[in-house]
């Protein structure tokens, strides 16, 4: 369950490290990002796998060329205005089957960038997820005309690659904007009216427009417009759509294979319910160890961390309601965090003792004896090669093991880099900051041990479920590859665009604006370290755990972390304060509406593996369900499990080939 590692970093990283320095010498500064720098123009794409259609079958499909014209909008000194662009998509037979490849081609010296890249990589993932096809069998082109960036075409190069693929052809006077989000809903995107206009111009007689948005931004007077009168007065039907189902059977006519399912609450079988409540159990008897063990520390530690356990305290009293309650899922996220959380605050206790009383030296052998989650995450390793995944409801959970293993790697490895900078550079620290930098190891040292115990959890509730056999390990190394591509092409446009023009609002370097990104946004900073931790491990086990568990564990984390910051950034116009949270969704309509798509999309792609249920899916469903009453931070969190569940789910059919029956 790392989506919520999130609220470990944001509390104990913005707070109890500005607490204890604080209590040892006074307050701290970082720069930190606010609402200021989000970018205005073209939308970028959630980053998307997605939805049942066909299974990995011999009789694929043989490929085409099909051509969609991209909307877009753009502002100068004559004010904002839209326009399309011609983008031919071809889909052919690969020349040497296995590699995946994917060609960008332009007419103007940089006419597309990392948005239209994204936007790319995302729509070959879900196109190959829909279908049930190897991508690596296929050579992958989008040519354009002229010049265009942004993921907001994403739905509607999907639907081009599903139409090549299909032997399909796309209206000529339609036209569509939207992103992708992992789930195969269609996201949010900015300059609807602007689109619509320059669709018009075009020629166009239909755009589609994401549901939930026919009330649009017109940047031209500042004011929400609707956007099918904009449409009505120039001449164009304007059409709202939630799934690229719906999208591709407006723009080509056809119908996408779409498996029946039921659309019953999905539940936890009870043998791992009751798995389930028994971890949740014992994550709260160690939260109660963490807090006696806190109740005895010095006055003034517990007095510059009260407010912080209070938080705590209430988190771990919620995480027994729901076990009273008999919500296993909810208690186990919460019950985890609460313990993790005050074990955190035990070790940054013993850090600032040890810093106080006997000096620098002895405190980094002091954090370096106590960290001793490099062996834990050798052992961890070493019992998973042993696994046999017997189903393929096994495999998913040695992806979930997997992935969490790679983080906590990841994180050993930014522990060790932040120690040894701060050996490396001490005479350029002052005292407060060499608090932070040791608090800073802790936290990453901690956070990987607790990696380690999800890891060992996922498998103790999720594995024996199940009875589809477990699929081919080359069918798992192509998807795996799939993922991390779409991932790095999200990451690309989320450092290109979004980070970047933080720095040019701070003015500061890029390279210093991701540093500062790395400190409050967990999600960029687990994508980090993952890929630190595969890189590493890659040099150590074997070829088949590499290119299978290994990697695959790491690309799903890194595909669906990669998504929700696009979705964070971009789509939703998020609101943070100086502390890097959540304080509000400026596109709270399509929020709504994303949530509740989302739960319906989750429920559909659970409940489409029949009695083969999905364990880890429900479990993070079960969640989701809860956060979505929350804060708006919560609210974001409840949109990633959601997508997480869909996307788990989605994977689970497609390995067990009940896509397209």
């Amino acid at each position: 369950m790392n989506n919520n590692w999130k609220n470990l970093i944001r509390v104990t990283l913005a707070f109890t490290m500005l607490s204890l320095s604080a209590l040892a010498c006074g307050g701290s500064e970082e720069p930190t990002p606010t609402a200021t720098a989000r970018p205005v123009d073209t939308p970028p794409a959630t980053s998307a796998i997605e939805e049942p259609t066909a299974t990995p079958t011999p009789s694929a499909p043989a490929g085409g060329r099909v051509s969609v014209d991209a909307l877009w909008f753009a502002q100068d000194a004559s004010g904002p205005f839209g326009g399309t662009s011609r983008v031919v998509v071809e889909v052919e037979p690969a020349a040497e089957p296995g590699d995946l490849r994917v060609g960008f081609f332009e007419e103007e010296v940089m006419g597309t960038g990392d948005m239209w890249h994204a936007a790319g990589w995302t729509a070959v993932t879900l196109a190959s997820m829909l279908l049930g096809i190897d991508p690596a069998q296929y050579e992958f082109s989008f040519s354009v005309g002229g010049r265009i960036d942004g993921p907001s075409a994403g739905g509607l190069m999907t639907v081009g690659v599903l139409a090549a693929l299909l032997g399909d052809t796309v209206d000529e006077e339609a036209a569509m904007t939207g992103t992708i989000n992992p789930d195969g809903t269609i996201g949010p995107v900015g300059g609807i009216p602007h689109k619509i206009a320059g669709a018009a111009e075009a020629g166009k007689t239909l755009v589609l427009v994401p549901a939930g948005q026919r009330h649009s931004m017109d940047y031209g007077s500042g004011e929400y417009v609707d956007v099918v009168e904009v449409g009505e007065r120039l001449g164009v039907e304007v059409r709202e759509v939630s799934t690229i189902y719906e999208a591709y059977h407006i723009l080509t006519g056809s119908e996408l294979p779409r498996p029946e399912a039921t659309r019953a609450a999905p539940q936890l079988p009870s043998r791992a319910f009751d798995r389930v409540q028994a971890k949740a159990r014992e994550w709260y008897n160690r939260y109660l160890d963490e807090r006696n063990q806190f109740s005895a520390r010095l006055p003034e530690i517990q007095d510059a961390l009260a407010a912080e356990v209070a938080e705590v305290d209430e988190l771990a009293a919620r995480a027994d309601s729901a076990i009273q309650q008999g919500m296993p899922s909810v208690a186990y996220s919460r019950a985890w965090q609460a313990a993790a959380m005050m074990g955190i605050y035990n070790l940054a206790a013993d850090i600032l003792t040890q810093y106080l009383t006997v000096g620098l030296d002895s405190t980094i052998a002091y954090l370096n004896s106590t960290a001793v989650a490099q062996g834990e995450v050798d052992a961890m390793l070493d019992m998973l090669e042993t696994m046999e995944p017997e189903t393929v409801g096994d495999c998913l959970t040695l992806f979930e093991a997997y992935g969490d293993v790679d983080m906590a790697q990841g994180l050993i490895v930014i522990g060790n880099d932040t120690i040894n900078n701060l050996v490396n550079n001490l005479d350029s620290y002052t005292e407060e900051e060499i608090l932070v930098e040791l608090t800073k190891a802790a936290l990453y040292f901690s956070l990987a041990r607790s990696g380690v115990e999800l890891a060992r959890d996922a498998v103790d509730i999720g594995m024996g479920f199940g009875s589809s056999p477990a699929p081919d390990p080359e069918i798992i190394a192509a998807l795996s590859n799939t993922l991390r591509r779409a991932s790095d092409a999200n990451i690309a446009y989320f450092e290109s665009v979004i980070v970047d023009q933080y720095a040019e609002a701070w003015g500061v370097h890029p390279d210093r604006a991701r540093a500062a990104f790395m400190y409050f946004e967990s999600d960029y900073q687990w994508v980090k370290a993952v890929n630190y931790g595969i890189a590493l491990l890659a040099d150590t086990q074997p070829v088949e755990i590499i290119e299978g568990p290994l990697t695959m564990g790491g690309s799903f984390n890194t595909y669906r972390m990669s998504a929700g910051l696009v979705a964070k950034y971009y789509s939703l116009d998020t609101q943070l304060d100086e502390d890097g949270n959540v304080v509000s969704i400026g596109n709270e309509r399509a929020l709504a509406d994303m949530l509740q798509f989302a739960d319906e999309r989750a429920v559909e792609l659970i409940n489409l593996n029949g009695e083969d249920v999905p364990v880890m899916a429900v479990m993070y469903y079960e969640d989701a369900r809860i956060l979505r009453q929350g804060t708006p931070e919560d609210q974001m969190d409840a949109l990633k499990e959601y997508w997480t569940a869909a996307t788990m789910a989605l994977v689970q059919a497609y390995l067990t080939g009940r896509l397209g029956q």
